[in-house]
This record gives structure tokens, sequence and C-alpha cells, in this order.
């Protein structure tokens, strides 16, 4: 097993210094052209959603758009080979370039001047250790660099500065690449429209549950993106039995992992039908809280995952429910339901996600000089 693992990071390696690096070279002859964008990703096969708002603001104006959508843990190489060449050839005469997970196709070789690359990120607030902080996101047979080449880094507030600079491990020079301007795709929940379309789908796909109350089970995954599994599962099947016939638990596990019963919304659409939420160490948390709603931690591996992975923050003092105890997961749902947001809790949220306001995807916009429909 680890001999076949040092040859896939060896075959990688190969692939990121030699193949991708060659391949753009030799289209870089052509000028970059002025107003081609490529939105890409390499963990989906369609737009994510944490790209929406932002491809929404662009795309009227900026008619000359690409994608490069693709998960490669479903393709096989000759498709993932093919995926990569088409990539490196548009990327050498882009302008710009939006990316929001790690995309290491675009740090394989010095970009040109004249191309911005811009790391949307997926995620907002400060929760479980991430990048070069745990070998779980990035193994230390990687020798590239996941930040090479990225022109801008927007986070959800202040306190997210200093820890991505180090997550990342960005020298001196390029530590001004983090800025907390926000993160676009929190955008759309400052929308009482958008909120309420949410709500109508919800409605028309499960009539079932009109007038009960709603418990979103939102969590991520453990282990890596190859290797996923989920924790405490069993205790979300029975929680709707425990807390009776007025309750319904609605289940939206991470794209990672298999849903044998899958609703056709986002986690992000669902938050505005949710009355409290459910997750364990998910950064969803911190757009859900935006909503100024009540949430509970349920996290059966607390100990072992603080003291493997580890944490920024820890979940434990969070201003939600924490549960560790499956029994006690139906009594924490019920104390939190209909909690308002005190003045801790709006100092948590400031903490986090105090630059997401409405406004980011504008702010990202004008930081970068591409003007929005």
């Amino acid at each position: 097993m680890r001999l076949r693992h040092t040859i896939k990071q060896l075959l990688k390696n190969m692939l990121h210094r030699v193949f991708l690096p060659c391949v753009y070279a030799a289209y870089r002859r052509a000028p970059v052209e002025k107003g081609k964008i490529l939105f890409a990703d390499s963990n989906c096969d369609s737009m994510p959603e944490s790209m929406a708002v932002f491809y929404d603001a662009v795309k009227k104006s900026h008619p000359d758009i690409r994608f490069f959508f693709c998960d490669l843990r479903k393709r096989g190489v000759m498709q993932v080979l093919s995926y990569l060449k088409s990539f490196m050839k548009e990327y050498a005469t882009a302008e710009y370039v939006f990316i929001c997970n790690y995309f290491l196709p675009v740090t394989s070789c010095k970009k040109r001047e004249e191309t911005t690359v811009v790391q949307l990120w997926h995620s907002c607030g400060l929760l479980k250790k991430f990048a070069y902080d745990t070998e779980e996101d990035i193994s230390p047979s990687y020798r590239g660099d996941v930040t090479r080449n990225i022109s801008l880094i927007t986070v959800s507030s202040e306190a997210c500065v200093p820890v991505w600079q180090k997550a990342l491990r960005l020298t001196d020079c390029r530590r001004d690449i983090v800025q907390p301007i926000g993160v676009s795709r929190t955008d759309r929940l400052f929308d009482p429209d958008w909120q309420a379309s949410c709500r109508k789908r919800f409605a028309e796909l499960r009539p079932d549950l009109s007038g009960k109350k709603i418990v979103l089970y939102a969590p991520t995954f453990r282990g890596t993106a190859s290797s996923p599994y989920l924790v405490g599962y069993d205790a979300i099947l029975a929680l709707e039995s425990g807390l009776g016939p007025d309750w319904a638990v609605v289940k939206k596990l991470h794209p990672h992992l298999s849903d044998p019963d899958p609703i056709p919304m986002t986690s992000t659409e669902l938050f505005p039908c949710a009355d409290v939420l459910i997750t364990d160490y998910s950064s969803l948390l911190f757009d859900y809280i935006l909503l100024d709603k009540p949430f509970v931690i349920f996290a059966p591996d607390y100990e072992a995952y603080r003291s493997t992975r580890g944490f920024y923050e820890d979940p434990a003092l969070f201003p939600g429910e924490f549960v560790t105890d499956a029994d006690a997961l139906p009594a924490a749902v019920q104390r939190c339901f209909g909690r308002e947001a005190d003045e801790t809790y709006r100092a948590f949220k400031a903490h986090h996600v105090g630059s997401c306001d409405g406004h980011a995807t504008e702010r990202i916009l004008s930081k970068i000089g591409l003007p929005s429909a």
C-alpha cells in the first residue's frame, strides 16, 4: 500500500513539474486575451456553489468565460490528461482565473504577469486546521506550493488573515495576498428574495414537512477526500424519533460522502428553511450564523479529532449547544430551538465572518479591477 502511494505521488509530481509546464510554455507564445476568464475546479463536474454568486456578477458584461470543472477522482488517466492539457492551453492566455479550492495546475509553472489568479475559497471562519497545518489536507510528500501564482485570497474576517498566512506558509513578501474583504458565496444569504425562493422550493420538494420544526444536519467528513467517512450518523438517524412528531430531520451530507436520500438543494439553500443546524467541524457553520439562527455542534469524536487534526478555535466554546454524547442530542436541539442571537453570538459572528455583509463580491471585483454587470 505504501509503495503504491509512493508511486502515485511520483507520477503526480512528474505531471506537475514536467507535463503541465510544457503545455503552458507551448501556448504562452500567443498574447494574453483581454477579457478572457476561466473558472476552474477539479473536485466537481459543474459550477461549485462557492463560485455561483461571483459568476452571476460577471457573466453579462464578460461573455468570454470558459469553464474547467471536472471531478478528477471519477476520471481515467487519459481523461485527466486531456482535461489538464485543455486547461493549461487556455490558462496560458487568460486574463483572469478563478478557483475556490486547491487547484494545482495554476501552480505548476510561473504564470504571466498579465494573468490574475483569484482564490475565492469555499469556506469561512476558523475551526479545523487546514493546508500545511495538517497532513490530512496536504501530504508531506507534496513538494509544490499551493499558493504559487495566486494574486488574491479572500477571507471572511480580519481574524482569519494571520491564520491563513501561517497555514499556507506565505513568505513575508506574499502575505498581503490574503485580504479580509469577505467571501463571495455568502452574499446571497443577505438577499430576502433569495431566502424566500429557497423556502418555497423546499416546501414544494417536501410538502410532507409543512408545519414541522426543521433540523438540518450538515456535517463534514473525516479522513481524506479519497477515503472519506462519517462519524455519529446512527445518532442522527435516531434523532427524529427522539424529538417527537413535531420535528423533522433533513440530512445534507458533504459531497465527498454517499448520501442515500439526497435532497436536490445545496446546504446553503437549506439554511433559510432550517430552524436548527446540527454540524460537527464543518465550516458551513459560519455561513449559517449569518442568519442569526441557533446551532448544535455534535462531535462524538471530539477528543480524538482534537488530538489528531486539531483546531484553530475550540468548538466546545462556540455559542451554541455542544454535544459529544448521542443520548444528549435531542435535548440539546430542543433547548436551542427559537434561541435568539445575543451579544456573545454577535461577537462570535463578527470574529469569524465580520467581512461578510452581502457586498463581498463587489469588493473582490473592485480589488482586481474587474467591473461587474
